[in-house]
């Protein structure tokens, strides 16, 4: 879309032919839609559909591209997406977003995950304190991955780790042509390597204790070394 953008404010500032306007339109248009074609026909099993379907394909799809270090997906502002990303080029990783609430007990911090049915109950309006809200890495994205097919994703964000290309299908288009069910699948497969909620809160205490324990360590090091 930058480009075709791109070709409008050239045009504009340069002529004000309508001829020449739509030509350079209709040449923008084909080279996105020649853009999108080879990447759905690039994707497996996209590539298997026959000539009308991948074509159809290409008229609903969209590549998109990110900067390293942005925002790829967001579970709560992608929510009203109804998009599959299939990576095509470069690294995207992929985090678990916890809201946790920390007790600190004769020096030692604990950690108690905050659940949706929490903070929506009424009897629990004091999870507010000492809460705060952590990232645990879930698993590196590379080209051929797939996500946002409908798999469990409560609280997930994408980050691009490098300049990332993605294209955007439809789940309509894929649940209209959903051969041998592949897509719900690949929904189960997902949901099946992809920790739960509950199984990054648990690396995130892990991680926690170890960081403390070094820090503990640390400490008691340098009080031994000194005068």
């Amino acid at each position: 879309m930058e480009a075709f953008r791109d070709a409008i404010r050239s045009v504009m500032s340069g002529s004000s032919d309508d001829q020449q306007l739509d030509c350079v339109l209709m040449a923008s248009v084909q080279k996105q839609l020649t853009e999108v074609a080879d990447a759905v026909a690039s994707v497996w099993p996209l590539a298997a559909l026959s000539d009308p379907e991948r074509r159809e394909c290409a008229k609903t799809s969209a590549v998109k591209q990110f900067l390293a270090k942005s925002i790829v997906y967001d579970d709560v502002r992608n929510s009203i997406e109804a998009d599959a990303y299939f990576v095509m080029e470069g690294r995207c990783t992929c985090l678990q977003r916890l809201r946790v609430r920390k007790t600190t007990e004769y020096g030692r911090n604990y950690f108690t995950l905050i659940r949706d049915h929490d903070r929506n109950s009424q009897s629990n309006l004091d999870l507010n304190k000492n809460v705060q809200t952590v990232y645990v890495k879930m698993t590196d994205l590379r080209p051929g991955s797939v996500f946002g097919l409908g798999e469990r994703c409560s609280g997930r964000i994408v980050i691009a780790t490098t300049d990332v290309k993605c294209l955007l299908v439809p789940l309509a288009f894929l649940a209209k042509h959903n051969t041998s069910n592949i897509w719900g699948r690949t929904v189960c497969s997902l949901n099946g390597t992809n920790p739960t909620a509950e199984q990054s809160f648990r690396k995130f205490v892990v991680e926690n204790r170890w960081a403390e324990y070094k820090k503990s360590l640390a400490d008691d090091l340098f009080r031994k070394r000194r005068p």
